[in-house]
């Protein structure tokens, strides 16, 4: 009687075989996974040159005018920009005393910016008053969210767990695709520019990272060739959104030394600016400098500001520009909304994320108030260190000392009309607008310059008589 054969290994030698197949596509998957899930950005700074250009050390938007403007742009999203946009459009419709056929705005010689702040800040300094519709129409009329990952899945989990959900490719080419179009920070330092003051937070020293001559020197880095939209990109680069912008640090190997002009400003936010760009060159573990949200660490853009009028007189307005100057208006254009929510309508709340926001908000609007109040003060001291400077001319003007300094202060904290509250709490932390919140926000502030008695008498008294 024949016994039919049994293949006793067949059953067992097919399922390890399809097992094996599972675990080699279990780990292309997680190869994949881990790939797409590394947001690191590579540096995106040159080494310095023997042959650096030598860097005019003032901007000069408001040559031979008596009248300048300083203005500082708020973080805040896209809800600073269309804020600030607001702001300097009611500036561009404010003719200049003594001036045909300029504004207010033509007379701005320092625009400070942070995060949504200084997108509209870079923008400006590049393309001037003229450029304002064109920042409109190719910025706040436009999408840039939708050039991010915003959406909850696991790679973008991973990328956020790992530093950080986007990268270059994201918002940093979107700006330099639709507003900057391939501009550098050298494309800013020429005659007729305001100057820009721009920083990111440098998290090797928890600092400010200004970028300016005097930063790019310490990490024998050239200035003139970084791109602009990777400076706004940091400076707007929100942690775990977005991965930190990456700087190499080309020291101990520089081939021009030192750290640039050292402020006056003695405050210890002063001294630990200077104190981290020394680092630069000590520290033998910092190779690379990791920039994040400068709001992080000044989001109303004013210590940049105050660093920068506390440099030798005449500081952010050239010599000659000096000693013609009459009146200088400064204008902080806060777009953070300080207080309300819904959180205490009920004995429970607020869930995670409301806390959480509220918590930062807490801790970064009670920093801005202070550093109004260290604004105020240093605007006070830099106008008696210009005095002192033109008094002290060889052939001084005849009215050395007749300088009228006036800090004007505009917040959305400031609204008192309950609607227009929730409407400005409900436009926190966006890149995307609609139409009408763009108006919305910008007629805000429009309404609010043109109604702040600081600037009505700035702008109605005549400058003193030369």
């Amino acid at each position: 009687m024949a016994v039919a054969r049994t293949h006793r290994t067949d059953p067992i030698r097919l399922p390890c075989r399809h097992a094996a197949a599972t675990v080699l596509l279990l780990m292309l998957f997680a190869a994949c996974l881990a790939a797409c899930a590394n947001p690191a950005n590579r540096p995106s700074n040159l080494r310095r040159s023997l042959a650096a250009p030598v860097a005019r050390s003032f901007a000069s938007a408001s040559e031979g005018g008596s009248t300048a403007v300083i203005v500082a742009l708020s973080g805040g999203g896209a809800r600073s920009a269309a804020f600030g946009y607001g702001v300097l459009s009611a500036l561009a419709e404010q003719r200049a005393s003594g001036r045909t056929g300029r504004s207010l705005a033509d007379e701005v010689t320092a625009i400070a910016g942070v995060s949504g702040g200084g997108i509209l800040a870079a923008h400006f300094a590049l393309r001037g008053p003229q450029g304002l519709p064109a920042f409109r129409r190719d910025f706040l009329d436009q999408d840039p969210e939708g050039a991010l990952r915003t959406s909850f899945t696991p790679i973008n989990l991973l990328r956020g767990y790992r530093g950080g959900v986007n990268d270059l490719s994201g918002l940093a080419d979107w700006l330099d695709a639709h507003l900057y179009r391939g501009a550098s920070l050298g494309d800013l330092d020429q005659p007729g520019r305001p100057r820009l003051l721009l920083h990111a937070t440098e998290l090797y020293n928890r600092a400010p990272f200004p970028f300016d001559r005097d930063s790019f020197r310490a990490i024998c880095s050239d200035y003139d060739a970084f791109p602009l939209a990777h400076a706004v990109a940091a400076s707007s680069a929100v942690p775990v959104l977005f991965s930190p912008i990456v700087l190499e640090n080309f020291n101990p190997t520089c081939p021009a030394a030192g750290h640039g002009t050292p402020s006056h400003e003695r405050s210890a936010f002063a001294r630990h600016v200077e104190a981290s760009q020394t680092r630069y060159a000590n520290e033998p573990e910092l190779h690379y400098l990791k920039l994040l949200d400068g709001g992080l660490v000044d989001n109303l853009a004013v210590r940049n500001l105050i660093r920068a009028m506390s440099r030798p007189a005449p500081a952010l307005v050239s010599a000659q520009a000096a000693q013609r100057l009459r009146r200088v208006v400064v204008i902080v254009a806060d777009a953070s909304m300080r207080v309300g929510g819904g959180m205490s309508r009920a004995i429970d709340g607020p869930d995670a994320p409301e806390a959480i926001t509220a918590s930062v908000d807490a801790m970064i609007d009670n920093a801005s108030r202070a550093s109004l109040d260290a604004l105020e003060r240093e605007t006070a001291n830099w106008r008696e260190r210009l005095l002192r400077w033109r008094c002290g001319l060889a052939a001084p003007e005849g009215h050395c000392r007749q300088l009228q300094v006036t800090l004007v202060r505009l917040s959305l904290s400031d609204i008192d009309s309950p609607e227009e509250k929730r409407r400005i709490l409900q436009l926190h932390n966006k890149l995307t607008l609609k139409a009408d919140e763009v108006d919305f926000l910008s007629n805000l502030g429009r309404r609010l310059l043109s109604a702040n008695p600081d600037y009505r008498r700035a702008v109605k008294s005549p400058p003193f008589d030369g």
